[in-house]
């Protein structure tokens, strides 16, 4: 009777097993279909929110095949709790769509980001190398840097550098993105991946690398990222990205370069940049115009300070839940919180990436975003001082700088989470679990 009873599992188990392989294989493709398809505005996302429908279907596979639905990682309960404070809001905020595809719709690239992370940590614990991450992170990092040079809607703090500019090819036709980018909004962008490119342009063959060629491939492509990067940070002049940069490449420096006077070097050509910058802000370059960008910087910090009260106001008001996710933006919470020196109709974000997250999901929200901030770098720089390969080292830093640089941009503007570029974000955090995955089962197998 056993094996009578046996015999139908026997033969369904297999054909199920290869399924769910295959369905595993086509997680990249169906990631990358949402990465793009989620960068578009909702005219075109409400079109394909059934990828979300991957989801149960890619964590059924991997228990089939695995016997996990994923690999435990640094932030994985951090972010489970995030998810679960965004669906609370969803139905608590006092300001909350009706719909439940517009609900989520604001979910789907939060969700995506978290995607991001699990898919990253599966890649390392299969594979026990970086390969495919590094190369995918380096074509992306290329694509955003040229868009970033040619598509950029450059803004009057950049007339001193037209000349420059104007050399540059023109590339407005991107789709979802067709006028072009917004300057400070690509420098945020910008600010993660300019560290983490530096970082890696010192890349060597170890054992997360397969082969010596694809070192070389990759250490010379990431160099060629910094370079259109930064070049690309540097003419859209947002001040506090290119500061948060300055400074994350000055203590690169001083982790990265063993030598004193390599370091020296180093910082002499950051200073020579920093003082650049300097004589354009004070408009040397063009002294009739420092009347006219003088009274546009004063301008720009009180509207700031106006856009921060709103913020703070928001929070007292609703310090548990915020007005809901990405509604500050909300024509209904503009009017009962208006920024009357703010001169469009609709404030895009709290220009504060901390106060965003507050006045959108409350205190219980930013406590778990700073929180997971602090534990990917504490973890991070573990890495950095106990890893004995120099790659995950160089990763890890990078990262660490990433989020530093950043962090400096957020203090004086924002991506937000549910931002088309916050797929750098979480690109940037995925890198990070993986890193730290990827140690740990260095240092299990080298006990075993």
């Amino acid at each position: 009777m056993q094996n009578n009873k046996s015999l139908p599992i026997t033969l369904v188990l297999p054909p199920l097993r290869s399924l769910a392989a295959f369905i595993l294989k086509l997680e990249p493709l169906w990631l990358g279909l949402m990465l793009y398809y989620f960068w578009f505005p909702i005219e075109v996302r409400w079109h394909w929110l059934w990828l979300l429908g991957g989801v149960p279907l890619v964590f059924i596979a991997r228990f089939i095949v695995h016997g996990r639905i994923f690999t435990r990682f640094s932030l994985d309960l951090l972010l489970l709790i995030f998810l679960a404070l965004a669906v609370l809001n969803l139905y608590l905020s006092p300001f909350t769509y009706t719909n439940p595809l517009s609900r989520l719709y604001l979910l789907a690239r939060p969700l995506l980001g978290v995607l991001l992370c699990i898919a990253f940590v599966e890649q390392v614990r299969r594979q026990r190398k970086l390969d495919a991450l590094l190369l995918a992170t380096l074509a992306f990092s290329l694509l955003l840097a040229l868009l970033a040079l040619t598509g950029s809607q450059w803004n009057n703090k950049s007339t001193q550098l037209l000349f420059f500019i104007n050399l540059l090819p023109r590339f407005t036709i991107f789709p979802g993105a067709e006028g072009g980018f917004n300057a400070n909004e690509i420098a945020g962008a910008l600010a993660w991946i300019t560290p983490l490119c530096a970082a890696l342009a010192a890349l060597r063959w170890d054992q997360t690398l397969s082969r010596p060629w694809l070192q070389r491939s990759l250490k010379w492509g990431f160099r060629l990222a910094f370079v259109l990067s930064f070049l690309a940070l540097f003419l859209g002049q947002s001040r506090f990205a290119l500061a948060g940069v300055l400074a994350a490449l000055a203590l690169l420096a001083f982790l990265l370069i063993p030598r004193w006077r390599g370091r020296l070097l180093a910082w002499s050509l950051i200073a020579a940049v920093a003082l650049l910058e300097l004589l354009i802000m004070r408009n040397v370059f063009a002294p009739a115009n420092q009347i006219v960008m003088e009274q546009r910087d004063t301008e720009s910090m009180n509207i700031r300070f106006d856009i921060w009260n709103s913020a703070f106001d928001i929070l007292r008001d609703y310090p548990w839940t915020g007005v809901g996710m990405n509604l500050f933006r909300d024509a209904k919470v503009r009017d009962l919180y208006p920024v009357p020196s703010f001169p469009q109709p609709i404030l895009p974000h709290a220009h504060n990436e901390f106060l965003q997250i507050a006045a959108d999901l409350g205190i219980p929200g930013l406590l778990v975003y700073t929180g997971w901030h602090i534990v990917l770098i504490l973890a991070l720089w573990h890495i950095y001082r106990r890893a004995t390969l120099h790659n995950l080292r160089l990763l890890a830093a990078g990262v660490v700088m990433a989020l530093l640089a950043h962090g400096f941009y957020g203090f004086g503007d924002a991506i937000t989470l549910w931002d088309r570029l916050a797929f750098v974000y979480w690109w940037i955090l995925a890198l990070g679990c993986a890193a730290y995955t990827l140690h740990n089962l260095q240092k299990l197998q080298k006990i075993n």
